[in-house]
Order: structure tokens, then C-alpha cells, then sequence
């Protein structure tokens, strides 16, 4: 008995069945995110887009650009068919962006470019705003009473580089803009004080992403580990303002036999587990389309007044996002920090570049249909039952099966040289063993209060002797 105790427990100390997070081999577990590595609507004779795509590039924009400044942009959300996943480090074309600042940069011809098509944009929106006031029934006293110093912003695009970025960068722009504004308000009247007025550059531009991404618990986490922005060798310009022959080219229906199946190749973001086999593309003519698109949207002009409320805006209304970084909520009097305000606009472009990228990866404008590693498998995480064995409790095992193994042998060897053997002590157990005749002879067992006195006095034993083995009565009396 002693010895089944030890050896149970013992066991259960030996030999335990713990539960591990393991890679599934269940072929219907699931785990794969989105990702690009060929942006391309080109089916050899024209370009084809998903309905509404152009749409969804503007609302990505959008969606980035009006995020609080303090936000981030979510990446791409994989799907995991359980609680956790993982992927190896994976590469994926993106747009990046970045802000530089114009004013700092103290080129004295293009401030004095930027300077002149500030003005003829700020009259252009005074004037559109005494017909607007008129409109509204309030004359233009009263009006200039009401709003008599604006904040405003102009964003406009760029026709040439500045200089701001790095000729890597500069290559893969498919967009370029300047934002004008003032750190205080300008009296709301003709002429406006230029010799105040601002400059940053914005930019957007293709690049290359090294991704990791994993799930824990159902929450779904995503690192860029590192990027890249680099063509593999010189490309036609992918900015549309800056390509001259792409607008005739559009207006005519001809970009087929300008542009036909031109790309440009960028080189792979490092650190990714993809190998040689993955080229990322553009397909230029897809790409100029595009980038049409975001020109159109950084096209704006707005007033803002002192609670950065907006009095008037005439374009596309993406200046009014740029106002949150650079002037501060609605309803606020205090102008960020300088060193906030740019800190603030490049989340805002960041965060505008994520939200693009999110849109390009999950395929939503249908720019590539083609591409055969549009998405990247992962591995499944599962609680797994494994057998663990523990050494030192099993050598305890191995030693209390090894003492009892001896004490049975030495049990024997006793007991033969005995040549008898005591089957038990149990006083009910020695009686029953005894046949009818034997029982009466001891007095039998009815009498059960003096049946343990009566049954102690007898022994059972095994005797052998030359014919054979005989159960033997014994008294111990």
C-alpha cells in the first residue's frame, strides 16, 4: 500500500501535461495580413480602378490628415482565425511623408515665388469673402467689425523641387505642396503684410517598409522596423505637376502610347524575411493618376478667426486640418510652441501617409489585381498539451521502485528460508481463512466482543515440507 502511494505520487511529480503556446497545424487556422508590393491598374491597353477609387484615395487623405495631432493612424489590422498570431518581418510598398521648413531654408527666390502666389491667393479669398458676408445679409462694416484680424492658410503645390529633401526622396514624390501662414492674426483687409507669412513644405512619397506584426490576446500590434526610399535606377518623375507631358497626354485619351507599361522599381526595405523573389513596382502611368488626385486635394485656401473658427475656405478643405497643428483646437486663444507646431504637422502628414498606405495595401482602389504576394502568412498560436518530464523526481521514482524491489526480494528469500510464510495478521482475516472444523476449535467467531483477543492468539501460515504446501494453524499463546 505504502509503496502504490509513493509510487503515485511520485509519478504525478514525474510526468506532468502543461499547456503551451504553440504554432497550430490546423490546416483551417488562419493568419494573414495585407500587404503591396505591385501598384499597378494597367491591363496592357488602359487603366482600370475600382469603383469609387479615386473617391477612397481623397477619404484616406482626409481621414489622416483630420486626426488629432496627438492621434496615430492605425496600421493595416491582419486576420487571425484565434486569440494570438505572428508574422516574420515583411516588406511592403507605402507612402511616406515628411514636412521640411521653407522659411529656414532662406532661399530668397523662392520665398519671394512663394510670396507672390501667397498674395494673389489671400485676395482672391478676401474678396470671396465680402461676397460671401454680402450673401449672408451683413454689410462690410459690419462684417470687418465681426472679423477684424484672420489667421490664414494657403496650401499650394509646388512646381519644381525646393531643395527641402534629399534627391532619393525627391525622385519618388508623387506629391509636393507648400503651406503658407502667420503666427498671428493679420488685420482683414487689402494689402496683407507678406513679410509675415510662413513656409513648410509637404511632401509625400513612395517608399519601401519593413513591417512586423503580431496578435497577443486578440490585439493586434504593428512595428515598422525600417524604410527605405530608393529607386533601383533613374525613373521617369511620378510627381504629376513636375511631368508635363502627363496632363495633354490625359485630356487626349493618349497616355497609353506616352506611358504604356513604363515602371519604376524601388528597392527592397531591409531586414525582411521575403527573399530575392519580391520586386516592388510602380507602373508610372497608374502613379501619375494618383498622384493627380492628391494634387487636387492639397489645393486650399481658408480665414480662421481668433477662436480658430473657420470664416471662409475656397478649394478642396484640407487647410482646415492643417489649421489644428499650427494655430490649436477650436475655441483656443494660444498658438502652439514653434518646435510643437512642426512636431505637430509631421504627425499630421505622417499619420495622412499611413492612412494612404493602409488604403494601397487592402487593395480598395483596385490597383493591383495581379499581384501575387498581396498578402503575407503568418503562423497560428494555439494552447498545446505537451509531455513534460521531470529528472529529478523521476530518478526519486526510479530509487523508491528499486528499495521496494529489494524489500519484496529480501521478503522471499526469508520467508523460504523459513520455509513458512504468515499470510496476515488481520484478526477477521485469520479467521476466515480457517475452514469450518478450525473455527469451532478456536471458539468460532460469533462471540465478537472477544473476537480480536481470540483471533491474536492464532497465526495462519503457509508451511512446505517434502509433500507439498499446507495452510497451518498456530497459536501465539
Amino acid at each position: 500500500m505504502m509503496t502504490g502511494l509513493f509510487t503515485s505520487t511520485l509519478t504525478q511529480q514525474a510526468i506532468q501535461y502543461p499547456l503551451v503556446q504553440a504554432v497550430s497545424s490546423n490546416a483551417s487556422d488562419v493568419a494573414t495580413v495585407d500587404r503591396v508590393t505591385i501598384f499597378s491598374g494597367y491591363d496592357g491597353n488602359k487603366l482600370t480602378l475600382a469603383p469609387y477609387g479615386a473617391a477612397r484615395q481623397q477619404q484616406a487623405i482626409f481621414q489622416g490628415a483630420f486626426a488629432a495631432p496627438s492621434e496615430s493612424i492605425p496600421e493595416v489590422q491582419p486576420v487571425c482565425s484565434s486569440g494570438d498570431c505572428n508574422w516574420p518581418p515583411y516588406g511592403s510598398l507605402a507612402v511616406c511623408g515628411g514636412v521640411a521648413n521653407l522659411t529656414a531654408l532662406d532661399d530668397k527666390k523662392l520665398l519671394a515665388k512663394l510670396a507672390n502666389m501667397t498674395e494673389k491667393r489671400l485676395n482672391a479669398l478676401f474678396n470671396a469673402t465680402q461676397s460671401t458676408a454680402e450673401a449672408l445679409g451683413y454689410d462690410a462694416s459690419a462684417y470687418f467689425r465681426l472679423v477684424p484680424r484672420v489667421f490664414p492658410l494657403i496650401v499650394g503645390i509646388l512646381d519644381k523641387p525646393t531643395g527641402g529633401f534629399n534627391k532619393s526622396v525627391t525622385d519618388l514624390m508623387a506629391s509636393d505642396s507648400f503651406i503658407a501662414y502667420t503666427d498671428e492674426p493679420l488685420p482683414n483687409a487689402l494689402p496683407f503684410d507678406m513679410s509675415r507669412v510662413r513656409y513648410l513644405e509637404m511632401a509625400y512619397w513612395w517608399c519601401t517598409k519593413t513591417y512586423q506584426t503580431n496578435v497577443t490576446a486578440g490585439k493586434a500590434t504593428t512595428v515598422e522596423l525600417a524604410t527605405r526610399s530608393q529607386l533601383t535606377k533613374p525613373a521617369r518623375t511620378l510627381n504629376m505637376p513636375w511631368a508635363p507631358e502627363f496632363y495633354p497626354c490625359y485630356a487626349t485619351e493618349t497616355c497609353n502610347k506616352t506611358y504604356g507599361g513604363d515602371v519604376a522599381q524601388l528597392e527592397a526595405p531591409p531586414g525582411t524575411a521575403d527573399g530575392p523573389a519580391i520586386n516592388y513596382t510602380l507602373h508610372v502611368w497608374s502613379e501619375l493618376t494618383a498622384s493627380t488626385l492628391m494634387a487636387t486635394t492639397m489645393f486650399d485656401q481658408v480665414f480662421f478667426d481668433h477662436t480658430r473658427g473657420v470664416v471662409l475656405s475656397n478649394g478642396g478643405g484640407v487647410s482646415k486640418a492643417f489649421g489644428l497643428p499650427l494655430f490649436g483646437d477650436f475655441l483656443s486663444t494660444t498658438l502652439p510652441a514653434p518646435e510643437r507646431q512642426l512636431e505637430n504637422m509631421q504627425n499630421l502628414v505622417s499619420n495622412a501617409a499611413r492612412s494612404a498606405t493602409n488604403l494601397v495595401r487592402q487593395g480598395a482602389v483596385g490597383v493591383n489585381p495581379r499581384d501575387p504576394f498581396a498578402y503575407v502568412n503568418g503562423s497560428v498560436i494555439t494552447a498545446q498539451a505537451v509531455v513534460e518530464i521531470h529528472w529529478e523526481w523521476t530518478s526519486m521514482l526510479v530509487a523508491q521502485l528499486v528499495l521496494a524491489t529489494v524489500f519484496l526480494c529480501l521478503t522471499i528469500i526469508a520467508t523460504s528460508r523459513a520455509r513458512m510464510q504468515i499470510l496476515k495478521c488481520s484478526s477477521l482475516a485469520t479467521l476466515c481463512a480457517l475452514d469450518e472444523g478450525a473455527r469451532r476449535e478456536v471458539g468460532g467467531i460469533g462471540d465478537l466482543e472477544g473476537l480480536d483477543e481470540q483471533a491474536r492468539r492464532f497465526e495462519v501460515r503457509l508451511d512446505r515440507d517434502s509433500s507439498g504446501v499446507a495452510l497451518s494453524l498456530g497459536d501465539n499463546g
